[in-house]
């Protein structure tokens, strides 16, 4: 086997891949940590909270950082490691695109998904570690001499006790930084998608008028999930994004490997696009409930986004020949 042959191609393509895939993937967890970062600081900011009740919040989210950049490093590592030069002049062909995707997810998703299960696979959810907060923070304002309010930590809403009625709820709604409630209960899910109420009075400002509605029971869904959804079983989800970034990652290899035309900057533009394609179809799965077919929606989405890529490329080829015999026209008269 000589340097050039096919398989010293491959190998080096699994190479690049490899150190390609890891630098993705910490710059993937660096964004995912402060997205995280966003979500969790308003709830904490102010509030003199102790470790021990801030790190039960703080894993979900760290647990979802590492299964995205897991799901979004595999498109941007064979885009750059296809798109250089050396990748260029010595083409790994079919077998060593598959060998190099192949081996990045196991390794790559082995390593999120190993201590995703460690951060976020306890029997204690966030739901029910917020409920236990709410029903604690009730029972203080009712032991609390009247008129008393007590806040939930982490939650953002407070309870007010008042002489003669039973403690109420209060703060905001989450539909917006204008929209007020005020209820007499609160139910939570697990991975707090859906909010149920009792006795509410909703309150909210439009651009028009001033909105007040009441309901005996209501219930919001569709909020954005703390952590991971607890709907899809953790072995479903691990083989859902298996599968995802092994497409994203082998699909656009190829399409990067076959433009030979393709300045690298460009290569590597077509894995930012299928990474944000990941990201996007994934926040859009956290959200639904689960169905037959709703999980098929991620590797759904990536087969679309390479359709997408394919045909963007295919034009940007046409219009490089084009330009290539013009110069070459030019050249002749």
């Amino acid at each position: 086997m000589t340097r050039a042959g096919p398989h010293y191609a491959a190998f080096a393509l699994v190479r690049r891949t490899a150190l390609a895939g890891i630098v993705a993937f910490l710059l993937g967890l660096g964004v995912f940590l402060v997205v995280g970062g966003f979500r969790l600081w308003p709830r904490i900011s102010g509030q003199h909270l102790p470790f021990s009740l801030i790190w039960p919040f703080a894993r979900p989210l760290l647990a979802v950082a590492l299964e995205l950049s897991f799901l979004v490093s595999a498109p941007l590592a064979l885009a750059v490691s296809t798109s250089t030069k050396t990748a260029r002049e010595r083409t790994s062909g079919l077998l060593g695109l598959v060998l190099a995707s192949s081996l990045l997810v196991i390794g790559l998703g082995g390593v999120a998904f190993a201590f995703s299960a460690s951060l976020d696979g306890g029997s204690s959810t966030p739901g029910q570690l917020a409920t236990e907060l709410v029903s604690s923070a009730r029972q203080s304002c009712s032991e609390s001499k009247p008129p008393a309010e007590v806040s939930v930590p982490l939650i953002g809403f407070s309870w007010s006790c008042v002489a003669g009625s039973a403690p109420r709820l209060h703060g905001k709604a989450p539909l917006g930084k204008q929209a007020e409630l005020d209820a007499r209960a609160i139910e939570l899910s697990d991975d707090l998608r859906s909010v149920s109420l009792t006795d509410l009075a909703l309150a909210f400002t439009t651009p028009i008028f001033p909105v007040r509605m009441h309901a005996k029971e209501a219930t919001l869904r569709g909020l954005p999930p703390w952590g991971r959804s607890r709907r899809m079983p953790f072995g479903l989800r691990a083989c859902l994004f298996a599968l995802s970034a092994w497409l994203a990652g082998f699909g656009t290899g190829w399409l990067v490997g076959r433009a030979s035309w393709l300045p690298a900057w460009a290569g590597a533009a077509v894995g930012v696009a299928l990474a944000v394609d990941c990201w996007l179809a994934f926040t859009w799965l956290e959200r639904q409930d689960p169905g037959p077919l709703a999980p098929w929606v991620l590797p759904l989405s990536v087969l679309g986004a390479l359709a997408a890529s394919a045909t963007v490329l295919l034009g940007g080829r046409r219009l490089w020949q084009f330009r290539q015999r013009a110069v070459t026209h030019a050249g002749d008269t």
